[in-house]
């Protein structure tokens, strides 16, 4: 099974700088904490047009970590939306990429 993330990606950006990539993990498990929370929240009250913009938020921070099978959701649950698809199918996509954001997040913190 692949890794669900690397750090290559932030390190070649990094140059070397450790305290950088230090700080860019923290940033994204701030940031992707806070907004897994956000579509949970508005899966619950149908807010699709939000959740989509979620989505496109959080797509480039998965590509960050090199999390490939988090991007592909990201951007599925937002090209599904705008495409008005089916919301049990949108609702099942965004509850795997919830669940593969918090699994991420944890194991990001185990490397701080």
């Amino acid at each position: 099974m692949d890794k669900l993330y690397s750090l290559n990606i932030l390190k070649e950006i990094a140059g070397g700088d450790d305290a950088f990539v230090k700080d860019m993990v923290v940033t994204f498990i701030d940031s992707v904490s806070a907004e897994t929370e956000n579509m949970q929240r508005l899966m619950e009250i149908g807010e699709w047009k939000a959740i989509g913009a979620i989505a496109h938020k959080l797509a480039p921070n998965y590509a960050y970590m090199d999390s490939q099978a988090l991007f592909e959701l990201a951007a599925s649950v937002e090209k599904e939306i705008k495409a008005g698809g089916n919301l049990n199918e949108i609702a099942a996509m965004t509850n795997r990429m919830c669940a593969g954001s918090l699994v991420l997040i944890d194991e990001l913190r185990k490397i701080l």
